[in-house]
């Protein structure tokens, strides 16, 4: 697999619910058994900072792990409406201050256009993760959103080319695991390497 993570840095690609934020945790913690850092960065950070700061503004209460994934949608429009590589050159910078030894893991890509050139651009490789609409479906009715958007109808994530695909519409998470330690070997192996 190691044609998937030259560079030791990986995109996950998917839409809500089909187990992204899963598979980059579970990367962390079988890199970090390893002994290898690495680092989760976000192209939304900034619409979740901008998000909280709007709620606590307007004097609305929420949780710190609840999205309104509405207002964020929207915040993503207009800020690439201003200026569209604004959030991926914010993610750049973010990835300049990583160390070249930590494997880089992104995931929420949305953006087709701009951000995942620029991600392929940075040496990034993609994984996709395909999970079944009921599945997903199940899987945010256990999430505390305030709202959600339709990836399905308002992102074209599958016009992002990716290097490997995973379904991960199975119950339970062993194969998720399996698929996680296999990938994790290989970026283990080119952390080693940079």
């Amino acid at each position: 697999m190691p044609v998937f993570a030259d560079q030791g840095r990986i995109c996950l690609v998917g839409a809500t619910g089909s187990g992204k934020s899963t598979t980059a945790e579970l990367l962390t913690e079988y890199l970090a058994a390893a002994g290898r850092r690495s680092r989760l960065i976000a192209l939304a950070a900034p619409l979740r900072e901008l998000q909280d700061q709007l709620y606590r503004t307007i004097g609305q209460p929420k949780a710190a792990d609840q999205q309104d994934q509405q207002l964020m949608f929207a915040l993503a429009t207009n800020i690439r409406r201003i200026r569209p590589t604004a959030l991926v050159d914010l993610f750049e910078a973010a990835l300049a201050d990583t160390p070249p030894d930590t494997v880089v893991i992104n995931a929420d890509l949305r953006d087709h256009a701009v951000d995942a050139v620029r991600l392929r651009e940075l040496g990034f490789r993609f994984v996709r993760l395909r999970c079944d609409r009921v599945v997903r479906q199940h899987r945010l009715g256990r999430r505390d959103d305030i709202s959600v958007v339709d990836d399905e109808r308002e992102f074209r994530l599958d016009a992002i080319a990716c290097d490997l695909e995973f379904d991960n519409s199975r119950p339970g998470l062993a194969h998720l695991r399996d698929f996680c330690r296999e990938l994790s070997r290989d970026l283990i192996e080119v952390a080693r390497c940079c």
